[in-house]
């Protein structure tokens, strides 16, 4: 896992809110059933990105949640960004520190490809583009097959009788 489970859920809300018709509010409680998570720790989420300006957030009557800007416009790097700040460029992928060309760890040299690789994907990937994705998937598999922004499917439990 490279970034951290709020970073996860600040993607998951917010390509849900992607995907809602344009003007429909939608309230902090269905966002977080549709995430599967508590609404108090979704709202927190929902605070950091809104202070931003990512997402706003209506009261009153009919209130809720919708996003902040076209979601053409919103990349999966600011909403990194938002979530867990600027990670230092030679921050060591395992955790060893500072890690550069004159303190180099193990992975320094393979891992500049790859954060390089990861950091590209992450500016040019934005919601639109992954609220399409779901969306095809959606309808190419259905919607409980489709995995990654789809909150689990939590199974349900037997009910089958107690024999004496």
């Amino acid at each position: 896992m490279l970034f951290r489970h709020a970073s996860e859920l600040a993607i998951r809300a917010t390509v849900f809110l992607a995907q809602q018709t344009p003007g429909k509010l939608s309230p902090v409680r269905e966002i977080a059933a549709h995430a599967g998570v508590s609404q108090a720790y979704l709202a927190k989420i929902l605070q950091r990105l809104g202070s931003s300006g990512l997402v706003r957030s209506f009261r009153g009557p009919g209130k809720g949640m919708e996003l902040g800007r076209a979601a053409s416009t919103i990349t999966l790097a600011s909403l990194i960004l938002v979530m867990e700040g600027s990670k230092e460029a030679d921050e060591c992928v395992l955790g060893m520190g500072t890690c550069s060309e004159e303190t180099p760890c193990v992975l320094h040299d393979e891992w500049i490809p790859v954060r390089t690789a990861i950091r590209n994907l992450l500016e040019k990937t934005t919601l639109a583009d992954l609220a399409e994705s779901v969306m095809a998937q959606e309808a190419r598999f259905g919607a409980r097959r489709v995995s990654g922004l789809r909150a689990p499917v939590k199974a349900k439990a037997s009910r089958r009788r107690r024999h004496p």
